[in-house]
């Protein structure tokens, strides 16, 4: 069995209903469910964002055996995140939790290290 992995996410009611009623009424456009519809149109927006040259919120460099820099390309900075024995921390938010981490934690070689790192006791989270 593969194993999926999803996220919910909130829309407002009445924008649910009116996809929901389109996904029924017009078979012929291929989605079977709203979760379909949704993805698809927020891959094309993606897509559109790309085009006109807006990069992605979050990127990542310099990763190393103590840490990742993640650019945030809202705020312009960068946000330095340390792994240690005791957690995580992020030099910009002065936070051991914020949405830095949580962008790090979602790379597959973060993810990679905080595994072997957690088998030594790190107190790292769950990944």
């Amino acid at each position: 069995m593969t194993e999926r992995h999803y996220k919910n996410i909130s829309v407002k009611t009445e924008l649910a209903e009116t996809i929901e009623k389109f996904v029924r009424e017009n078979p012929n456009y291929g989605y079977r469910s709203i979760a379909q519809f949704m993805e698809d149109a927020a891959r094309k927006r993606l897509e559109e964002l790309r085009a006109l040259g807006v990069p992605p919120r979050f990127g990542s460099f310099n990763k190393g055996p103590d840490g990742v820099r993640i650019t945030d390309n809202r705020l312009g900075k960068i946000a330095d995140i340390y792994f240690k024995p005791k957690g995580v921390w992020c030099d910009l938010d002065k936070a051991r939790t914020c949405e830095h981490i949580e962008y790090a934690l979602t790379l597959p070689d973060v993810q990679e290290f905080i595994r072997r790192r957690r088998k030594e006791g790190w107190k790292l989270p769950d990944v």
